[in-house]
């Protein structure tokens, strides 16, 4: 958890304040719908408006623009704010609300005050450009009156606090004042700029006060399981904690968090993406299938034609032209049954029909069969395509499924991809994933292009590979050389079906063959295999 409230966000203003103050902003870009990135020379601001990282900070890892096109807003932060000077840093209050201003020489020597506010309230996180007189010029979220018509911020209008609500000052208030708060239990209503966090950690005025003058110190807690229980800057610790490290500045520990729990804008918003075409494909498959099984069940009586055609064409002669239906000898169920004839045409005609439905039901039943096969196949794929993505720990490996999605046509080539100039193919390289289980290394792919390398490519023949059986995951091999006992092959399937995102306590068969036993067949889908010889372990996740 990132801890920041108001009095948080006082000690990280002085930082950046003092990191920025009098620097040119030189470059501006909009890297998503929620975040902006400026660049000061070097250095590299980022402001996101995302709900799980509402925050400015100072990067060490450049951002992806993964916008297709300029908005409106970014486009007036270009404008206004490219060439300016960055003149102060303030807060309102101890509100988490930012102030940046900006000073700029236009081409009539006229010297432009610009204010970038940057509200860093969760979901209601924004970022709203005005000039010197605080008139809206844009904001990066824009609301109709329908969806917020207490607070109006179109263009034109003057900047408003969107905390109405008066609170305590924390640097004036009394001893008196404070043990009142903290006895009632009040401090987080009526005291400015503390959040939930700390006011459940206060235990006296003077350790408040030391909290709300001491200098920044920015420290990451871990649990036993080097696992991020808190990052904050000021000197407060949870409850237990096994290890913490303390960092020179807040930009550090900001961008190891951000790295450590795979927050970046450019890792967020390519998850994002996706999961969001995975999930669009696998509702269209899910309603085909539907719609198939359906269609089966209508056409499952299609042999029935077949049959009356037979026992038409045994009493043809003695039809006649203008019958609309006749009475004969089902010798198929041994009774009788009624056939329903078209007056206008002859017998041999009609029987003729009854022949063409047939063959047209017996082919299209055929083709849904198949059809079937190939969807549910499909879902297959798109649920282990899913498991990965949501297992996924780099950008890296995002990129490898965004390329196996584009290559199976699943996602378009972006305007921007295709104007580049076309660069000489290099062959791709992996870096699997590997785990030790009771002695054993075992390497595994985290993706389906992985899942293909590893087995098809990076493996000896005599390897043991590991799947689940008929269910999307993981393909994990143990070398050659190593023989392993019924503990093993029982764990290295746990640990495959864990990888496949089944629920605790689920049980499964697993797979297990030498590689040479697998095959791929020729246009399969990435990390798809077939085997005859193999043998299988039932596991419990």
């Amino acid at each position: 958890m990132l801890y920041l409230d108001g009095i948080s966000l006082n000690k990280i203003k002085s930082e950046l304040e003092n990191s920025l103050k009098g620097k040119s902003a030189n470059k501006i870009v909009q890297t998503s719908s929620l975040a902006i990135s400026m660049n000061f020379g070097k250095q590299r601001l980022i402001f996101s408006c995302f709900p799980s990282l509402s925050l400015c900070y100072l990067s060490n890892t450049k951002e992806d623009n993964l916008l297709e096109e300029n908005s409106t807003f970014s486009l007036n932060l270009k404008k206004h704010l490219v060439g300016s000077t960055l003149i102060s840093i303030k807060q309102i209050g101890f509100d988490r609300i930012l102030i940046f201003t900006f000073s700029k020489l236009n081409e009539l020597g006229e010297i432009k005050t610009y204010n970038l506010y940057f509200e860093m309230m969760g979901k209601h996180s924004n970022l709203i450009l005005t000039d010197k007189d605080s008139k809206v010029i844009d904001s990066i979220k824009r609301f109709s009156l329908e969806e917020n018509s207490a607070r109006v911020l179109f263009p034109g209008i003057t900047y408003s606090n969107p905390s109405t609500e008066k609170k305590l000052d924390p640097s004036e208030i009394t001893k008196e004042q404070f043990d009142n708060e903290l006895e009632n239990g009040t401090l987080l209503k009526n005291v400015e700029g503390i959040g939930k966090f700390l006011a459940n950690n206060f235990k006296s005025f003077d350790n408040f006060k030391n909290i709300l003058t001491d200098d920044i110190s920015p420290k990451i807690f871990f649990n036993e399981h080097k696992e991020i229980i808190l990052a904050t800057v000021l000197n407060i610790e949870p409850k237990s904690y096994s290890s913490v490290e303390i960092f020179n500045s807040f930009e550090e520990l900001i961008n190891l968090y951000i790295n450590s729990e795979n927050l970046s804008n450019t890792f967020k918003i390519l998850k994002d993406k996706l999961l969001s075409c995975v999930k669009k494909e696998r509702k269209k498959a899910e309603k085909i299938i539907i719609s198939i099984k359906k269609d089966l069940e209508e056409k499952k009586d299609f042999d029935r034609y077949r049959e009356l055609g037979d026992i038409l064409a045994a009493s043809l002669y003695s039809l006649k032209k203008g019958m609309d239906k006749v009475e004969l000898f089902d010798f198929y169920n041994n009774s009788m049954c009624t056939i329903t004839l078209d007056p206008l045409v002859s017998p041999q005609v009609n029987l003729e029909k009854i022949y063409k439905k047939y063959n047209k039901l017996k082919k299209g039943m055929e083709h849904n069969s198949n059809r079937l096969v190939e969807i549910s196949e499909n879902l297959k794929y798109f649920t282990s395509v899913e498991n990965f993505i949501e297992s996924s720990d780099s950008k890296e490996n995002l990129k490898l499924i965004e390329d196996e999605l584009t290559a199976q046509g699943y996602l378009k080539i972006s305007s921007k991809q295709k104007k580049k100039a076309p660069k000489k193919p290099q062959a791709k390289t992996f870096t699997f994933g590997e785990i030790e289980i009771d002695g054993v290394l075992v390497t595994y792919g985290r993706n389906n292009l992985e899942n293909d390398a590893l087995t098809t490519k990076y493996s000896n023949r005599d390897d043991m590979w590991f799947h689940c059986k008929d269910i999307p995951g993981t393909h994990a091999i143990v070398n050659q050389t190593i023989t392993l006992n019924e503990k093993q092959i029982y764990d290295i399937g746990v640990f495959c079906g864990q990888m496949s995102k089944l629920p605790k306590g689920t049980k499964l068969t697993i797979d297990y063959t030498q590689v040479k036993y697998l095959n791929k067949p020729k246009g399969a889908r990435p990390g798809f295999v077939t085997y005859k010889i193999f043998k299988s372990v039932i596991v419990q996740i």
